[in-house]
C-alpha cells in the first residue's frame, strides 16, 4: 500500500480571543460546506488548546464560555479523522509546530491570533512567526486570507512539500544515528463513530534520581552562545573538555557547535557533538523540542546581556522549555558563564 502524502496546515488560535476562536470555527464550516474535495488534500495540525475549543468544545484555559462556537457536524467529523493534536501551549505544543517548521515538514500555518489580548506577543508565537518568514511558510492569519488562498492558490498550496501520513516527529540530528523519529500515537474519541486523530504526547517521566545526576554518559549537555560569547565559550570547552567528554551527547546551535569541535580534538574523534542549526535559522527550537521530549538534561547557555539578538525570542523559548509545566521537568540551567564553571567545577570534574 502507497504512504498516504497530504500537505500539512497548522491551526491555532488566541486562547483568550473569543471572536478569533469563533472565526476560525465558522471559517471550517464554509470550507467543508464549498470545498470538501479540496480539504482532503490536507492534513490538519492543532495545538491542543485550539482543537480542544473549535473541536471539542473544551477550554482547556478557563471554564466554558457559551458564546464559543464549535465547528459543527459533519464538518466535526471530517475533521477529527484528518487531524494531528500537538500538545497545549504550556506543554510546549508551538515550540514543536516550530520544529516542524524548521524540519521543513509544515509549510502552511493559519495562526488567528488577535492583536488585542496579550497572547500573540508570548516568545513561542513570535519565534514561530519569524521562522515561518524566514523558512518562506505560507501564513494564512485571518479567515478572508485562507478563502483567497482558496479560490486562487489552491492547486499550488496542495503541492506545498505533502508529508507521510501518520506525520513523524523527528528529534536530534537527522543525519546522524542519534536522531530519533516518534509517531504519534491514534486515539479514537468515540470508536463507535471512528472519530480517529492522531495526538502527539510527551513521555511520561518520573524524576531523576540523585545518582542520575552522576553518570553523565546518560546525560545529554546542550552548549549554546550568543556571538559575543563564542570565544568564551570555546575557552570553556578547552579547559573542561575532559568533563565534556563524560557526557552522552552534546547538543550545540550550528557555529558554536563547530568551533568547539574545532578547538577540542577530543570531543571531535569521540564524536560527542551534535550540530543542529544556527540560532537564527532554527537551532534554539531544534533544543527546545529535544527538551521537552525528556532528551536533553543539562543547558549552557552563555548570554550576551548587553547586545539585543533578531531571534531573541527563540533563545526565550529554549528557557520556556526548561521552566514548561510538565510533569518531572528537572533541567539544570546554566546561563552564564560564572554559574556554568562553578557547576562543571562541582558537579563533574570532582566525581
Amino acid at each position: 500500500m502507497d504512504d498516504v502524502r497530504k500537505t500539512l496546515i497548522a491551526v491555532l488560535a488566541s486562547h483568550d480571543s473569543v471572536g478569533k476562536n469563533n472565526e476560525l470555527a465558522g471559517l471550517f464550516n464554509e470550507l467543508y460546506r464549498n470545498h470538501k474535495e479540496i480539504l482532503d488534500n490536507f492534513h490538519f495540525l492543532f495545538t491542543g488548546g485550539t482543537f480542544g475549543r473549535i473541536v471539542r468544545g473544551k477550554d482547556t484555559h478557563r471554564p466554558p464560555r457559551r458564546d464559543l462556537q464549535m465547528i459543527k457536524k459533519p464538518a466535526r467529523d471530517f475533521i477529527k479523522s484528518n487531524a494531528t493534536i500537538l500538545p497545549d501551549r504550556k506543554e510546549g505544543g508551538i515550540t514543536i509546530l516550530a520544529n516542524l517548521i524548521v524540519q521543513r515538514q509544515c509549510s502552511i500555518v493559519w495562526p488567528f491570533l488577535s492583536p488585542i489580548t496579550t497572547h500573540w506577543l508570548n516568545p513561542e508565537n513570535l519565534a514561530l512567526m519569524r521562522l515561518c518568514d524566514l523558512w518562506n511558510v505560507k501564513r494564512l492569519m485571518n479567515a478572508e486570507s485562507v478563502r483567497a488562498c482558496f479560490r486562487d492558490e489552491i492547486e499550488r498550496a496542495m503541492r506545498r512539500n505533502p508529508q507521510v501520513i501518520p506525520l513523524k516527529i523527528t528529534l536530534g540530528t537527522p543525519e546522524t544515528e542519534e536522531g530519533l523519529t516518534l509517531p504519534p500515537w491514534p486515539r479514537a474519541e468515540k470508536p463507535r463513530y471512528n472519530q480517529k486523530y492522531y495526538e502527539v504526547r510527551l513521555p511520561d517521566r518520573a524524576r531523576h534520581p540523585p545518582e542520575f545526576w552522576g553518570q553523565f554518559e546518560r546525560q545529554t549537555i546542550a552548549l549554546i552562545a550568543h556571538d559575543a560569547m563564542k570565544d568564551r565559550m570555546v575557552d570553556f570547552a578547552i579547559e573542561y573538555e575532559n568533563e565534556l567528554c563524560k557526557f552522552g551527547r552534546i547538543l550545540a546551535t550550528g557555529t558554536t557547535g563547530r568551533d568547539v569541535e574545532n578547538a577540542c580534538r577530543n570531543l571531535r574523534e569521540l564524536k560527542k557533538v551534535r550540530r543542529c542549526l544556527s540560532g537564527p535559522k532554527g537551532g534554539d527550537i531544534e533544543i527546545a523540542t529535544e527538551i521537552l521530549f525528556g532528551r536533553c538534561h543539562v543547558v549552557v547557555f552563555f548570554i550576551d546581556p548587553l547586545h539585543p539578538h533578531a531571534h531573541m525570542d527563540d533563545i526565550r523559548v529554549v528557557f520556556a522549555a526548561c521552566m514548561a509545566e510538565i510533569p518531572n521537568n528537572d533541567v539544570r540551567m546554566l546561563t552564564n558563564e560564572v554559574q556554568a564553571r562553578e557547576w562543571i567545577e562541582g558537579a563533574v570534574r570532582l566525581r
